[in-house]
C-alpha cells in the first residue's frame, strides 16, 4: 500500500485514546489522522478528515457509537471501514454490529497485534465478526431492540412515535425496521406484524409486558 491507512479513533476514555494512538503510530503503513471523545464532533470532522478506518466505542456521550456507525454507513457506505473496540461482548452488540455492516468487533482487552490485524483486514475488505452470530436461525436474530420497535409497530405507531418512545432518531428507527424486515423475510410493516405473529415473536414480547 503507496499511501498509509489513515484512522479516526473515538473513545471517551484519554488513557485508552492515547495508548492506542501512540501504539498504531509506531506501524509505518498507518497515521491516526484525528482522535475525538465526541462521536458528534466526528460527524462534523469526518467529511474532511477522510478517514480509511474509524476506531470507535459503543458507549459514549450523546450518542451511542452504534449510532454514529449508523450515520457513518448511511452516508459513505464502504469507503469507511468500522471497527468496533468495545468493553461490553454481548452477542446482542455483536450481532447489531454485524447488521450495521461493521468490519471487526473486538474487546477492549484485545492486543495491540489483534487491534491492528483488524485494522489491515478491514482494508482488503474482510470482515472479524463471530461466525456464530451469522448462523443463527434468522427469527432469533432479532435483537432486544429491535423486538421493541417490532412491538411499537404492531402497536400502529409512527416512525416519529416510536423514536420518541424509545429514546432514538427517526433515522435509527428506520434502519432497525429494515433490519427487521430483511430477518423476518418480509418487505413491509403490516408483512413483519403478520410474520411476527405467525413466529410467536409478539405473543412473547406482550407476554413480558
Amino acid at each position: 500500500m503507496d499511501q498509509p491507512i489513515k484512522v479516526l479513533l473515538l473513545d471517551d476514555h484519554p488513557l485508552v485514546l492515547e495508548g492506542l494512538k501512540n501504539r498504531l503510530e509506531r506501524e509505518q503503513d498507518m497515521q491516526v489522522v484525528e482522535t475525538f471523545s465526541d462521536p458528534l464532533e466526528v460527524l462534523k470532522r469526518i467529511r474532511a478528515i477522510k478517514p480509511d478506518v474509524a476506531v470507535i466505542d459503543i458507549s459514549m456521550p450523546g450518542m451511542t457509537g452504534f449510532d454514529l456507525a449508523i450515520e457513518i454507513k448511511q452516508t459513505y457506505d464502504m469507503a469507511i471501514k468500522l471497527i468496533v473496540l468495545s468493553g461490553y461482548v454481548y452477542d446482542e452488540y455483536v450481532q447489531k454490529a454485524y447488521e450495521i455492516g461493521i468490519h471487526a468487533y473486538l474487546s477492549k482487552k484485545a492486543t495491540y497485534p489483534q487491534i491492528i490485524n483488524a485494522i489491515r483486514q478491514s482494508m482488503l475488505g474482510l470482515r472479524l465478526i463471530p461466525e456464530n452470530i451469522t448462523t443463527l436461525p434468522r427469527a432469533d436474530q432479532l435483537t432486544l431492540t429491535e423486538k421493541a420497535v417490532l412491538k411499537q409497530i404492531a402497536l400502529e405507531n409512527t416512525n416519529k412515535e416510536i423514536a420518541k418512545e424509545l429514546a432514538m432518531s427517526q433515522r435509527t428507527v428506520e434502519y432497525h425496521i429494515a433490519a427487521i424486515n430483511r430477518k423476518l423475510d418480509v418487505k413491509t410493516r403490516v408483512g413483519a406484524v403478520a410474520k411476527g405473529y405467525e413466529m410467536g415473536l409478539l405473543e412473547r414480547l406482550y407476554d413480558r409486558s
